[in-house]
């Protein structure tokens, strides 16, 4: 298989270094906003190739992987999607948008291919989307990050709020995920794909605290409804060089990949 990965940051040189090894990949084309990083990243990968125009290549690829922004998700979905290529998204986020999320929806099924979305930094996704089959009450999903998470936050900057400052633990945002995933694109992906998974963006509550003391991102998750109650807790080691993303996010698009050239899907 012939891939294209849009990003090569935390996550997708991560994913590179992984596919590297996968004998089912057979070229990785890849681009960035710096192309430095993409040839530095041939010296570790024979398979990667670098490319600026994705008209390019489309037709040589089966897989889009965006690993970059929600702005790139935004781009690249319905372009992928037109040319009836499959498109694993890591920017969750991007389908907050209803018309959005609609039109890639009508794309995919146009165009006989695929939207896929990894578990990303979380566990308990399955249960979610079993649980939906009856009826939810509530999803409620806590994230705690140390400070570093949450540098040059706009969101934050308009309420005055330093959280280089704080002593303890902080609730910095206590709302709706469409909200959550509007003001803080880089850090709560999680919650957007909480929210395709259950009861959706408006329901799905999301409590943001900033912690001090935290050495990893912590995600929790609290689901009632019909089928009973579920609760999980992910705590996860953050990339040195990203505190935003978890490293659970790039394992979780590798296992994803594998899932896609392989034959054999465990927890669908």
């Amino acid at each position: 298989m012939k891939v294209c990965i849009i990003g090569c940051g935390s996550i997708g040189s991560t994913l590179a270094k992984a596919m590297e090894e996968m004998d089912e990949i057979q070229t990785m084309y890849i681009a960035d906003n710096s192309k430095e990083r993409v040839i530095s990243l041939t010296d570790k990968c024979k398979k990667v190739v670098y490319f600026e125009n994705f008209e390019d290549i489309v037709n040589n690829i089966e897989l889009v992987i965006e690993a970059a922004s929600q702005e790139a998700a935004k781009k690249y979905t319905p372009l992928a999607l037109e040319n009836g290529k499959d498109i694993l998204v890591m920017s969750v986020g991007a389908f907050v948008n209803d018309d959005f999320r609609g039109k890639c929806k009508i794309l995919a099924k146009q165009n006989k291919c695929r939207i896929y979305i990894p578990a990303g930094a979380l566990c308990g996704i399955d249960g979610i989307g079993s649980a939906v089959q009856a009826e939810i009450e509530e999803v409620l999903l806590i994230s705690y990050k140390p400070p570093d998470a949450f540098q040059d936050i706009k969101y934050l900057t308009k309420r005055k709020i330093d959280v280089n400052s704080f002593k303890r633990p902080q609730i910095v945002f206590n709302g709706p995920a469409k909200d959550a995933v509007k003001h803080f694109p880089k850090n709560i992906n999680v919650a957007a794909t909480i929210s395709l998974a259950g009861i959706g963006f408006e329901k799905t509550r999301v409590k943001i605290v900033v912690d001090p003391n935290a050495t990893r991102n912590t995600h929790r998750i609290i689901v009632k409804g019909k089928f009973g109650e579920i609760e999980c807790k992910a705590r996860n080691l953050p990339f040195p060089e990203n505190p935003k993303t978890s490293y659970l996010a790039a394992l979780a698009a590798i296992s994803a990949v594998k899932k896609i050239v392989g034959n054999v899907w465990v927890g669908v």
